[in-house]
């Protein structure tokens, strides 16, 4: 062939092919085939594809074949076999009586066909009566001699979903997918029963069951690797038992997967607040507001942590915004009355304090810390009530007796002021500040300037 009829064969079939969407080939092997003009080439690399898997590809090929030759029963056989691999058993069989009609030497795939349909209704059949390893087998059959069909695969499932097998329910419908990754059915299954694995998990952890839990995250995952509620929950049990290097790993297998979940970017905040590095998590906290812009306990988390590194006026702005966002969020009043304690600005900590307090009467930090600011602006009798309601709630809470002792001693009560230090003394979080207060007591020369 001249290089002249050669460019002008390649320039028909190239715009034949980029006209028409419905054979837009893989971009990989377009050239190869723009050259067939042979339905019967066109059908052996139809079904070449159709073997690899790649079934676009392949029903391309055959529908190019039959707008070259509308009477090649081979082509519409290969379309029948196609619908098999799609688990679409009515497309088949339209396709099989059809290749039929044209070539009666396809009597027998159309046979086969039919076979497919009955062992499935015996298989349904044997269901309904209870008789669920004679169904089993039913399916089998058709695997026999149909291994691509995933509605066999599909149908053992929902088998042992009747059986309450739900390991085996998931593990057919896994296997449906691998057989056709598109089967919505068997991916409705498979979610179906990740999520009772997810659900299981869930109680699990409530009862405080971690080892069950975890079994049933990772059995959830066992069967889709991308089901990433189950990596989620495994991060935040991590978390909690202090693995933080696991919980973060979980936690990103989240984003890989699902890179919009703010629950997750505000989670792996949390995790990389508690490990000390604040600057990794303001920045998961900012995604979570970018994500979900009414996030509550990411703005007030931020807050937080523009306060602890001493970023005042990026913590009023965070927190000022949370609390417009929701006026009933006590956690945003409670952090902002805190800015302002750092601040030394007691008058703006007791009004924000007050009203987180409010809105939310059963957090002993509330009170520890609008009992702070009212023995920063000496107003005793008020600390004394807000200290005494934050130990009635945490009773063995150093803070709290710590503050009430700070009153009592503002209010020459030294007597019970050191009793109130002696409690506070039994917190070891709060020991030595007691035992300074309590030789305040003691060698009260010591402090005077």
């Amino acid at each position: 062939m001249s290089p002249k009829i050669l460019f002008k064969y390649l320039l028909i079939f190239g715009i034949l092919f980029s006209q028409d969407p419905a054979y837009n080939l893989d971009d990989m092997k377009k050239n190869e085939y723009q050259l067939l003009s042979n339905p019967e080439d066109l059908l052996e690399k139809g079904n070449i594809e159709l073997d690899s898997g790649n079934i676009l590809l392949a029903e391309q090929l055959f529908n190019k074949a039959l707008s070259l030759d509308p009477s090649f029963a081979p082509a519409i056989k290969g379309l029948s076999k196609l619908s098999l691999h799609k688990g679409d058993l009515k497309k088949a069989n339209e396709y099989a009586i059809d290749a039929v009609q044209k070539d009666e030497d396809f009597r027998e795939w159309s046979k086969s066909i039919t076979k497919i349909s009955e062992n499935i209704q015996n298989g349904n059949r044997n269901v309904q009566q209870g008789l669920f390893d004679e169904a089993i087998k039913s399916y089998e059959l058709i695997l026999r001699d149909h291994p691509y069909f995933p509605d066999a695969e599909f149908y053992k499932g929902l088998t042992r979903f009747r059986q309450k097998d739900i390991e085996g329910a998931a593990e057919y419908f896994k296997r449906a997918l691998e057989v056709y990754p598109d089967h919505q059915k068997a991916r409705k299954g498979l979610d179906n029963v990740t999520k009772q694995f997810l659900n299981a998990g869930n109680k699990s952890y409530k009862r405080g069951d971690i080892t069950r839990a975890t079994d049933y995250y990772e059995k959830a995952l066992e069967f889709d690797s991308d089901f990433y509620l189950a990596y989620f929950q495994l991060g935040v049990l991590q978390k909690k038992q202090g693995q933080s290097k696991k919980a973060i790993e979980s936690l990103r297998k989240v984003l890989e997967i699902k890179p919009d979940h703010d629950k997750t970017w505000f989670t792996l905040g949390t995790a990389y607040e508690a490990d000390g590095n604040n600057q990794d998590a303001i920045v998961h906290y900012s995604k979570a507001i970018e994500i979900n812009t009414g996030y509550t306990k990411a703005y007030g988390n931020l807050g937080k942590l523009y306060t602890d590194i001493g970023n005042y006026v990026a913590a009023e702005d965070r927190l000022k915004t949370v609390i417009q966002i929701d006026p009933e969020y006590a956690d945003g009043f409670m952090r902002l009355g805190i800015l302002y304690l750092e601040q030394e600005r007691y008058k703006d900590a007791i009004e924000n304090l007050s009203l987180s307090i409010k809105l939310d009467k059963k957090d002993f930090n509330k009170f520890f810390n609008l009992a702070s600011a009212y023995n920063n602006v000496k107003e005793w009798d008020k600390a004394i009530m807000a200290a005494q309601s934050c130990i009635d709630i945490k009773k063995r809470f150093g803070g709290g007796w710590l503050e009430l002792g700070i009153a009592e001693m503002g209010k020459k009560n030294k007597t019970r002021a050191k009793r109130h230090f002696e409690e506070a003394r039994k917190d070891r979080d709060w020991r030595k500040m007691a035992e300074r207060k309590i030789d305040e007591i003691n060698n009260p020369s010591k402090y005077e300037k």
